[in-house]
């Protein structure tokens, strides 16, 4: 490790400031800037990281007794990544722990309908990704992300404080500070306070002055990882993964319902969409056993004995019944004096269809670290800055979830995913470099500062979830959307 100790003056009067590298990673200079990041999911974990790199102090504050070890997969795209080789001991465990899979969209028999295909940004003949020459492999496991990126928080000295729930967020406008408090009157403070607690966030109270209502989009989605070796006596499952060169995602209908399957070298991970209800939780632990889904949907049995093998042998209690829900887009993410800022699920959550809740979630935080590190002398403009740099962005992400989920009930082809190179050739990092200086001059003079990070010529408007249920219920499905402005890939 090299350290360098505080600023010393230099010969003639200048300042030299030596390198600190910890483990690999190069940090900016101090910014003195104290960031208290509540959750310890993958945005608030990121962010830490993000935020230590950029020369903040921060620590983190995690409801649960550990990293979660919920929850099944998780698939990011190259803009969540521009960072990552900056960190060597994390590229490293990366390269081992994430898989390269190709789609396939299948038919009611499972039999694939088209070729397969790879993620768009890894195909030939498309723009090259904003990692290029590196070789994106989006899919990880959940819990393996996490605690990969704890374990870089642990090498960087970064302290996590676990069994701390957050019950309450406050922010002192003439101190300058925020405040997030703990049921049994802890305090942790800061100069900015990152809510990265998800759904359930308590800074709604203090960001929006209510809670935010979730709407259904009329399906729920049982949710399941298993390993392969569990496997090793389900007949219709090892046929198929026997014949599987790399790993695999299959989408495809299974009756009235829909799946999507993931085949990798050590695990499975199922999805399977269902009507909604109204009985399903937004929790990893409303979990049901496998003889409830199969008596549920006797269909699999016979329609796609692949899924049955796996749903028969899953382990206990890892059946996750959980609701497709979605939130309306949230303009608002900060508190009134901007020391309080909300990042990932907390101020956007997504439908899994989106195929991106993940990545915009650590765009947040590689934003949110440089805004705050240009920023540092009025901590409480940046974190509005930060806002006006990636709500736009975000709100039209989301929009593609309900865009998918509609195009998939509808037909099965490698486009019906397509994404647009305006997603996965844009640098959250160097885009908050460039831009903060002039989205602030926006801010402080009330001009409208137009972003450009969205397709080019998108012609962005507001939109409701109920607005985009209307307009399918009418048959008016909103595969428009990916008409409005350049989605293409080349």
């Amino acid at each position: 490790m090299t350290r360098t100790n505080s600023d010393e003056a230099n010969g003639g009067g200048s300042t030299f400031r030596s390198n600190f590298i910890k483990d690999g990673v190069l940090r900016y200079p101090p910014t003195s800037v104290k960031v208290v990041i509540v959750g310890g999911g993958i945005s608030g974990l990121f962010a830490a990281l993000e935020c230590w790199r950029k020369g903040h102090d921060v620590q983190v504050v995690e409801r649960g007794a550990n990293i979660s070890e919920a929850g099944d997969v998780v698939g990011i795209g190259p803009s969540a990544w521009v960072s990552l080789q900056k960190y060597p001991s994390m590229f490293e465990e990366w390269n081992r722990i994430s898989d390269d899979p190709v789609w396939l969209f299948c038919g009611e028999d499972g039999r694939p309908v088209a070729p397969p295909s790879e993620y768009e940004y890894n195909s030939n003949g498309v723009a090259q990704h904003v990692c290029y020459p590196l070789r994106i492999k989006p899919l990880m496991v959940r819990s393996q992300l996490a605690e990969m990126l704890a374990g870089q928080c642990k090498r960087l000295g970064i302290p996590i404080h676990f069994n701390t729930p957050i019950v309450d967020y406050e922010e002192d406008g003439p101190s300058k500070r925020a405040t997030a408090m703990t049921t049994d009157g802890q305090r942790f403070s800061g100069d900015v306070v990152i809510a990265a607690d998800g759904i359930g966030t308590k800074s709604h109270k203090i960001v929006l002055g209510e809670e935010v209502r979730a709407i259904s989009t009329g399906f729920i989605i049982y949710r399941l990882k298993c390993p392969v070796s569990r496997l090793a006596n389900a007949p219709a499952f090892q046929q198929l993964y026997q014949q599987m060169g790399r790993p695999e995602i299959r989408l495809g209908p299974a009756g009235q319902l829909h799946y999507a399957l993931t085949m990798a070298k050590d695990y499975v991970s199922l999805g399977l969409s269902v009507k909604d209800d109204g009985t399903a939780t937004e929790s990893w632990s409303a979990t049901v056993s496998r003889d409830y889904v199969l008596s549920e949907h006797p269909e699999f049995i016979d329609c796609q004995p692949v899924i049955a093998d796996i749903i028969r042998n899953a382990p206990d209690n890892s059946i996750v019944r959980w609701p497709l829900v979605m939130r309306n887009p949230q303009p608002k993410w900060t508190s009134p004096c901007g020391r309080i800022v909300q990042i990932g699920d907390s101020a956007h959550s997504f439908l899994p269809t989106s195929g991106n809740g993940a990545t915009m979630a650590i765009e947040d935080a590689l934003s949110i670290a440089d805004c705050l590190r240009l920023g540092a002398d009025d901590v409480g403009t940046a974190t509005q800055v930060h806002q006006l740099l990636r709500y736009q962005r975000a709100s039209v992400v989301q929009q593609t979830g309900m865009n998918n989920r509609s195009e998939i009930n509808n037909k099965m082809s490698n486009d019906v995913l397509r994404q647009g190179k305006w997603i996965w050739t844009h640098n959250p990092e160097q885009y908050a470099t460039t831009e903060f200086y002039r989205a602030r001059s926006c801010l402080e003079s009330g001009a409208e500062f137009h972003n450009t990070n969205l397709p080019p010529g998108y012609v962005w408007t507001p939109w409701t979830i109920e607005e985009e249920m209307a307009k399918e219920k009418a048959g008016v499905h909103s595969q428009d959307l990916k008409k409005n402005g350049y989605w293409g890939v080349v």
